[in-house]
């Protein structure tokens, strides 16, 4: 089976996306002989990348036999769209979270409104298919399909911690020698929380655990609203604001080695939303306990006490049990990291996710 893959999101360019497009490309490779037509930059500069993209897949699809279009997320519907009708090829994309969620006239009626014309939409979650029903998806044409992790070779390898502690230290001028490192990694934008878990969350935490210390991993436009609440509870010397940090490198293998505690403190916002959470499949397999909100599509990422502690929306005293019961218990946070990352992989190995993708494929070429 020959697929052409097209991705506007994809490394050298930092993201959730970029990375589960990568391993995603990676892993069906294994299995099928997959064509990649990627974009690694700015999306300032998507309409480009759309014309360059259109002009390489007709030259592909007329010199190649090609099976199957894979699109990497809804916005590249219209391609898709196209490229049907042009060749009279199945067309599938992947709804990952803002592409179901974003309004506006010109959005629904472009990217929607071509969703809707391909052969089939993957939702990496069930809350996902739920919201494109909404929008006038046709139930048939939405496969929920969760987004997958896999462990590199380099993964494998344990991280000697007081040798990894002191590449962070030099790396950000900090001190982590004896504390307790609470971690999260993402994108800085209002649906993360990581305000909230500062103002509401963390404060409380030091009390109690006076070592305790945040590291934030990411960048986006709240990071002024951060560094804000950062100042205003005097926490400089508690929180550090890493920014961005290439998945691949060293420094963040290192980061998770170090941690103590993965939190993912989603709130919900109108107009964005958290399809699935991939963030915490990584932190599962590095056997890295998660305290998480069940908001959106996070809930079928962390299993509640499988891979990580589930917590109602808002319920914040129990947000704060959770995380001190890891922060105060060396022993038990190892064991329930150990059982995490055994039921992560077994669960949404890459192997397993693309044998799914494929299943697909073929019930489209059969019809």
């Amino acid at each position: 089976m020959k697929v052409l893959y097209i991705t506007r999101k994809f490394p050298p360019s930092i993201g959730g996306m970029q990375t589960q497009s990568y391993f995603f490309h990676k892993a069906l490779s294994r299995k099928s002989d997959v064509l990649l037509i990627s974009w690694g930059s700015s999306q300032l500069f998507l309409p480009f990348f759309i014309i360059y993209a259109a002009i390489k897949s007709i030259i592909q699809l007329t010199s190649r036999k090609i099976d199957i279009i894979q699109l990497g997320d809804l916005v590249l519907s219209p391609l898709g769209v196209l490229l049907k009708l042009l060749f009279n090829k199945p067309v599938l994309a992947v709804s990952h979270g803002r592409d179901s969620a974003y309004r506006g006239l010109l959005y629904n009626f472009f990217i929607i409104g071509s969703a809707k014309k391909l052969n089939k939409i993957i939702c990496v979650s069930d809350y996902l298919k739920q919201r494109l029903r909404l929008r006038g998806l046709c139930n048939e044409k939405l496969e929920v399909i969760p987004n997958g992790i896999s462990v590199n070779e380099a993964d494998e390898l344990s991280l000697d911690r007081e040798q990894a502690i002191s590449e962070i230290e030099a790396a950000y001028g900090i001190t982590l020698k004896d504390k307790k490192i609470i971690l999260s990694v993402s994108r800085l934008v209002a649906k993360k929380g990581i305000k909230e878990f500062i103002d509401r969350i963390f404060v409380k935490i030091i009390s109690d655990v006076g070592n305790a210390v945040f590291l934030v991993v990411g960048d986006g436009p709240e990071k002024i609203r951060i560094a804000q609440s950062i100042k205003k509870f005097g926490l400089e010397d508690k929180v550090c604001l890493t920014g961005s940090v290439k998945h691949n490198s060293c420094i963040y293998k290192a980061l998770f080695s170090i941690a103590d505690v993965f939190v993912m403190p989603n709130i919900r916002v109108e107009g964005d939303a958290e399809g699935f959470g991939v963030v915490a499949l990584e932190s599962s397999v590095r056997e890295l306990p998660i305290v998480a909100y069940g908001v959106d599509g996070i809930g079928e990422a962390v299993h509640n006490n499988e891979n990580g502690m589930l917590i109602e929306e808002g319920n914040e005293g129990l947000f704060i049990d959770n995380l001190l019961y890891f922060l105060r218990n060396k022993d038990s946070k190892q064991k329930f990291g150990e059982k995490a990352k055994k039921y992560t992989l077994g669960h949404f190995g890459w192997d397993i996710i693309c044998d799914r993708y494929i299943d697909q494929y073929k019930k489209i070429l059969n019809k």
